[in-house]
C-alpha cells in the first residue's frame, strides 16, 4: 500500500506558480522564439531582452511542465507546445490567456469563498453575464482556436443543417464551420454588437460573408425571428439556471420548422459529477463567474429539452476535448 504524502495539497496550492509562469512565457512569447531555433538561455536572454538566469529558471519551468523539452542546455519544442503554443501554428492558443486570465475572470476567483457562500458570483450585479461585458470580446478573440475539433464535430452530426440560427455566437466559428462543411446553406449569428464585428471578420476571412448575417442584440431579449432549420446553441445554456435554461430551448423551438433541431455544444460531466475531471470542475467556473449557472449532466439537459417540447438528445463526445455536441429533433405537441 503506497504511504499518503501531501503532494496533491501541494500542487493544488502552488497552482497560482504554474499560472505565473504561463502568463510570463505567452507574454514574452517564448515558444515562438524556441521554434525559430533560439535554445540556450543565453540566446533566449538576449533575444527577448531579460536577464539570463531569468530565462533560465523560466524555460527549466516549462521543461518541468512539459511545454519544452531540454538536452545539453539546449530547449525545444515538444509536439503539443509546437502545435498550440507556437504563434506561427494555425492552432495557436496562445492568446486564449488574456481571456482565461482576465480581470473578470480572475477576480471572480479572488472571491471564491463568498460565491460558495453565496451559491453564485460573488463579482458586481450579474457577473459574466452583465450586458455587453468586455470579457466576451477577449473570448471571441482568442478562444476561438480552442474549439477547432469541436467546430468539426458540430459540422459532422449537425449536417444537414440548412438555415441556421447561431445564438451567442462569439467568434461564430461553429456557424462557420457550417458552412465552409456545407452542412448550412445560411447563417444568421446572434450577440453583442462588439462581438459580432470579430464574428462578422471571421465569416469573411473565410469567403462566407455572402451566406452569413450578423444579428445584434441580448439574445434573451431580441427577437429571433421564426423558420430555421437549426438553432446552435454553444456553450451558452450552462451561464442559467434549469428554468431560465428551459425557457431559452422553449424559444428556439418557436424559431425552428416543424422538422427542426437544436444542437448543444456543452460540458457535461458523469451523474456522479465529478467525472471526467474536465467537465466536472466546470461547475467551479460557472459558481466563481455566474448567477446560477452549472455543469449540467446529461439526465438535466433531457429534462430540460423534452420539457422545451425536443426528443431526447442524442450526445456525441468531442475527440481530444472536454465539450459534448448533443442533437435533439423538435417534438410535435
Amino acid at each position: 500500500m503506497t504511504e499518503p504524502t501531501p503532494l496533491r495539497f501541494i500542487e493544488a496550492v502552488n497552482g497560482f506558480q504554474r499560472t505565473a509562469v504561463i502568463r510570463t512565457a505567452m507574454e514574452l512569447d517564448i515558444f515562438t522564439v524556441v521554434g525559430e531555433g533560439v535554445e540556450t538561455a543565453e540566446a533566449l536572454a538576449a533575444r527577448l531582452g531579460i536577464a539570463e538566469k531569468g530565462a533560465r529558471v523560466l524555460a527549466d519551468a516549462l521543461v518541468v511542465l512539459h511545454l519544452l523539452t531540454k538536452a545539453e542546455g539546449r530547449y525545444r519544442l515538444t509536439a503539443e507546445s509546437a502545435l498550440f503554443l507556437d504563434r506561427k501554428s494555425a492552432r495557436f492558443l496562445g492568446d486564449s490567456v488574456k481571456f482565461q486570465l482576465s480581470e473578470a475572470i480572475t477576480g471572480a476567483y479572488a472571491r471564491f469563498s463568498e460565491a460558495v457562500k453565496k451559491g453564485g458570483t460573488a463579482s458586481d450585479g450579474a457577473g459574466a453575464l452583465e450586458p455587453e461585458h468586455p470579457m466576451w470580446i477577449e473570448f471571441a478573440k482568442g478562444m476561438a482556436p480552442l474549439m477547432y475539433t469541436t467546430v468539426l464535430k458540430v459540422a459532422e452530426v449537425a449536417a444537414p443543417a440548412g438555415r441556421v440560427l447561431e445564438v451567442a455566437a462569439g467568434h461564430g466559428k461553429y456557424g462557420i464551420g457550417l458552412l465552409e462543411s456545407g452542412a448550412a446553406r445560411e447563417v444568421t449569428a446572434l450577440d453583442w454588437p462588439g462581438v459580432l464585428r470579430l464574428a462578422e471578420a471571421n465569416a469573411k476571412e473565410a469567403g462566407m460573408a455572402e451566406q452569413w448575417r450578423g444579428l445584434p442584440g441580448d439574445a434573451l431579449a431580441t427577437d429571433w425571428g421564426t423558420g430555421y432549420d437549426t438553432v446552435l446553441l454553444a456553450n451558452f445554456l450552462h451561464h442559467f439556471d434549469t428554468a431560465t435554461a428551459t425557457g431559452i430551448l422553449e424559444r428556439a423551438r418557436a424559431a425552428l420548422t416543424a422538422e427542426g433541431r437544436v444542437v448543444l455544444v456543452e460540458h457535461v460531466p458523469e451523474e456522479d459529477r465529478v467525472s471526467p475531471s474536465a467537465p466536472a470542475w466546470f461547475a467551479v467556473q460557472m459558481l466563481a463567474t455566474t448567477p446560477a449557472g452549472d455543469a449540467y449532466t446529461l439526465a438535466e439537459y433531457t429534462g430540460m429539452l423534452t420539457e422545451a417540447g425536443f426528443t431526447e438528445p442524442t450526445m456525441h463526445k468531442v475527440p481530444g476535448a472536454a465539450r459534448h455536441v448533443l442533437v435533439a429533433e423538435r417534438r410535435v405537441r
